[in-house]
């Protein structure tokens, strides 16, 4: 799969879970393999690749 160039940084981000929003860090992009774009976010240390419309920054 293409990922996309990684911030220079982390990004603050919220990530909507169970209908609340979290904070987490954007670490790097990616195009999944249904075609979606998707975000590398960091929770706590665990890192999940979540769906960008469930990310918005903080």
């Amino acid at each position: 799969m293409p990922v996309a160039s990684s911030p220079a940084r982390p990004i603050a981000v919220q990530i909507l879970i169970g209908g609340r929003w979290i904070a987490g860090q954007e670490l790097g992009r990616r195009t999944g393999t249904a075609g979606t774009d998707e975000i590398l976010v960091s929770h706590h240390g665990h890192l999940v690749w979540v769906d960008h419309s469930s990310v918005r920054e903080s």
